[in-house]
């Protein structure tokens, strides 16, 4: 396939997505970029780091400033393509969608939530597999990926659900 061919494929995949549709997926690819620089980070870094309470937190600040970045410039895509959309208010189907998204994703923050304590809890009884984890703070790794799966949750629920709407509705 040439690249003029590519470009072609590119555009009427562009023209068949409604402007929601290109928002969710402009958030979950975002959402997938912190994701992948979060767990390359950490397979990257050496035994020291991991143990290292400063090398964390530089980590999870450069997190939050990815996020921060990627999602300037996702919504700043949004306007120059939007032709007004992004002011339009969410209409009762794109408000219910958001509800189920949230739902899922609540779940998950939910159970990670759970398993963070009881990992905690594991680790100051110096019980279980707590004892034999090589990842310090896991407790706040299992926190920061619970989010992180949350949001891809959430983002991968709507889209889902709103071009089963628009395929079925």
């Amino acid at each position: 396939m040439t690249s003029n061919e590519k470009l072609k494929v590119l555009k009427a995949l562009l023209d068949s997505l409604s402007f929601r549709d290109l928002t969710l997926t402009l958030d979950l690819l975002v959402t997938g970029a912190v994701v992948y620089f979060y767990t390359t980070s950490l397979m990257a870094a050496s035994a020291e780091q991991l143990a290292s309470g400063t090398w964390i937190s530089q980590l999870l600040i450069k997190v939050v400033g990815v996020s921060v970045v990627l999602s300037i410039i996702s919504q700043l895509l949004l306007e120059l393509v939007s032709d007004g959309d992004v002011e339009k208010p969410l209409d009762e189907r794109e408000k219910h969608l958001s509800l189920v998204g949230n739902k899922y994703a609540l779940w998950i923050l939910q159970a990670g939530v759970c398993f963070a304590i009881g990992q905690y809890a594991l680790e100051q009884n110096g019980l279980g597999a707590a004892q034999r984890a090589e990842l310090p703070f896991l407790t706040l790794h299992i926190m920061v990926g619970a989010f992180l799966l949350a949001e891809l949750v959430n983002y991968a629920t709507q889209l889902i659900q709103n071009r089963m709407g628009t395929l079925h509705g």
